[in-house]
């Protein structure tokens, strides 16, 4: 039933807006990349502090995470911006 919905509204969608759903995928995978390239990070510093047997450095993981989240933030833009140009 509410797949049959679902159809029966995508029938109402201007053709203009199904082109830019079809970008969806690309941001999906950019945004995937993104949010593990920040996990990985914090649990490196996790990692890397717990094999030490010292206390985790909540500072430095906060300061390390927003560093590789905005240059993440900045690198997507870029990709998006070169591989679809008519977004910007």
């Amino acid at each position: 039933m509410f797949r049959h919905m679902l159809q029966k509204a995508q029938q109402y969608i201007p053709s203009s807006i199904r082109a830019a759903r079809s970008s969806l995928s690309l941001q999906m995978v950019l945004w995937s990349i993104w949010t593990l390239s920040v996990g990985a990070t914090a649990y490196y510093d996790w990692h890397i502090a717990a094999g030490r047997h010292q206390p985790v450095n909540i500072t430095g993981l906060v300061i390390d995470c927003i560093v590789v989240g905005l240059l993440g933030l900045v690198i997507m833009t870029v990709i998006e911006m070169r591989v679809e140009p008519w977004r910007f």
